[in-house]
């Protein structure tokens, strides 16, 4: 066996693999994407049991505006779910995560690792609630913090309220949303088109009953709903006036005291302006033993008179960015 022969091919080709490689994830340009836009579901699961089974995926969305590219609250299976649809990390403008939970937050770090292609540029944003960023949940290495060999990173944006996030010709607008700690849904504003994300929220406060008006309390099923009395009145004002709203359901009519379900966003939508919404974020139980998805969006939709269909793992809706 020519032992040195072998060493030297090793070496060589070792060589021309390391170059390859960093031309491909450190050694970049700008890129040039193309006009289209889209709103692309990576992942449309929600809470512990889908992030346990990944069934649905939980990886969040990707809105694509022309040459603006933003990853919505990419969750666990995000960086597996870029390579199955063929997203190239590095043209990723920017980096949302809602809050500080799992499946929101849980995928983010190698995305962001891609848009700063490799952590060797310092290029696009990270907008994140204070707390993930201060508790750490995205490390300091990968909010740019770092020094030495590293010297990449994203630009920070800490979210607050209603305090606009202007990134180009893209402006985002955090809503406040009550589910837990801090943890905020946007309106997102690209020339006509206004897209609003509701993040996990509770919209139900109080409802009709066959007693008499009950307060939102308990996490199981509430199988005595009438109608919705109190509401969050600031919720259903911003999302109102949005184009397209991506609504995180969780479930029909459980989980009320902490999400929106399928019974709060019929009423959210009920005389609004939206031309379409996309339920996401769904519960294992919206799928086992039944698929209940399709039927949650004709609820939806015979209830408000608002078009509405379910998010399903892979669905790609095409936008107009100068109007639905």
């Amino acid at each position: 066996m020519d032992l040195e022969g072998l060493d030297r091919e090793l070496r060589e080709k070792t060589i021309y693999g390391i170059e390859l490689a960093r031309e491909r994830f450190r050694k970049r340009k700008e890129p040039n994407n193309n006009k289209e836009s889209f709103i692309l579901f990576a992942g449309t699961g929600g809470n512990p049991e889908a992030v346990l089974t990944q069934n649905p995926y939980t990886a969040g969305f990707i809105i694509k505006l022309e040459q603006f590219i933003m990853w919505v609250d990419p969750g666990p299976s995000a960086i597996v779910r870029a390579r199955e649809l063929n997203i190239d990390l590095g043209s990723i403008s920017a980096v949302y995560i809602s809050h500080g939970h799992q499946d929101h937050y849980g995928g983010a770090e190698p995305i962001i690792e891609g848009m700063c292609w490799g952590m060797f540029a310092r290029r696009g944003f990270l907008l994140a609630p204070g707390k993930v960023l201060d508790d750490r949940m995205i490390s300091p290495f990968h909010q740019g913090i770092n020094t030495g060999f590293y010297s990449g990173g994203p630009e920070v944006v800490v979210l607050k309220a209603l305090t606009p996030v202007e990134m180009g010709k893209v402006t985002v607008i955090p809503v406040a949303a009550y589910h837990g700690e801090e943890n905020y849904g946007f309106i997102l504003k690209y020339k006509n088109l206004a897209i609003g994300y509701t993040s996990d929220t509770n919209y139900i406060l109080s409802y009709q009953s066959l007693t008499g008006i009950k307060k939102v309390e308990r996490m199981g099923p509430v199988n005595d709903f009438l109608e919705i009395v109190d509401y969050r009145e600031d919720l259903k004002k911003f999302f109102s006036e949005v184009d397209i709203l991506i609504a995180n359901v969780t479930a029909h009519n459980s989980w009320m005291h902490r999400h929106l379900t399928t019974l709060g966003l019929a009423h959210l939508l009920k005389d609004s302006k939206v031309k379409l919404a996309v339920l996401t974020h769904f519960n294992y139980c919206c799928l086992y033993p039944e698929d209940l998805r399709d039927k949650m969006a004709r609820y939806v939709r015979e209830k408000s008179g608002i078009k509405t269909i379910a998010g399903k793992d892979g669905l790609k809706l095409e936008l107009n960015p100068e109007g639905v």
